[in-house]
């Protein structure tokens, strides 16, 4: 994932009917090079699943007018996710969930993480976002979605699926067994997608064991998939958590 610790605001000029928009010049929250929402004036704060358009239609500036730019704000213990509107790329109609597909910049990038006390303390001092408390807790399906988008090479499947481990691709493990640990992988997803809770997360632990899988792809790429306790467990989620329910 990626951390966002550096929002600035900007200003662009659009151009809109000023009659409609109320002028030309529009505020953006940039981090560095990226920008994270080209109008600020434009985003539904008060949307009660906090489910937003961060980029819309430079031509006209009316949400929905475009397609993609949408994104979620979920809470996960003291960190907030902006991550892809999965629940809404998820109700859509037949036909229509691209219209609801992420900023490039969540490709690119991964999803994006900030701590509570900057996103209180920061961010809530530069645009209208809603109290941290305010926001949503992750779903456990929200979570199993999060893991997919996060994995690499779509070894759990396209955002259009459901989440499920391509497991013909794991060659090895970093540790033990990769023929036991693969399913139990699977069992945590399915364990994720079949329940009907939140889901938060900790920090991993330094007597836990980090878990990786190698994949049969060019270059043999590592993916850290799972947490060993010496007892159990847990699926890992970047940069350095575990997924826990709330």
């Amino acid at each position: 994932m990626w951390q966002l610790s550096r929002p600035t605001i900007k200003t662009a000029s659009f151009n809109w009917p000023a009659d409609d928009q109320g002028g030309n010049n529009v505020a953006q929250l940039w981090q560095d090079d990226v920008c994270l929402i080209n109008a600020l004036s434009q985003v539904n704060w008060k949307d009660a699943d906090a489910n937003y358009q961060f980029e819309v239609c430079q031509g006209c500036g009316y949400v929905g007018c475009a397609p993609g730019g949408w994104v979620s704000l979920r809470r996960m213990g003291a960190v907030c996710i902006l991550l892809t509107a999965f629940q809404k790329i998820e109700l859509a109609a037949k036909g229509l969930s691209d219209e609801y597909l992420p900023p490039r910049y969540l490709s690119q990038n991964g999803s994006g993480w900030i701590e509570e006390q900057f996103y209180r303390e920061r961010l809530c001092g530069l645009i209208s976002c809603p109290d941290f408390a305010q926001l949503p807790a992750l779903s456990s399906w929200e979570a199993a979605k999060l893991i997919q988008w996060e994995a690499p090479h779509q070894i759990l499947g396209d955002i259009h699926s459901t989440p499920k481990l391509l497991a013909d691709l794991v060659i090895a493990s970093s540790e033990e067994s990769f023929l036991e640990q693969v399913p139990i992988f699977s069992a945590l997803m399915a364990q994720l997608l079949e329940a009907n809770k939140t889901v938060t997360i900790r920090a991993v632990k330094p007597q836990e064991q980090m878990i990786s899988f190698y994949l049969d792809l060019a270059g043999i790429p590592q993916w850290q998939a799972l947490v060993y306790d010496s007892k159990s467990y847990q699926l890992y989620l970047e940069p350095g958590y575990v997924i826990v329910e709330s």
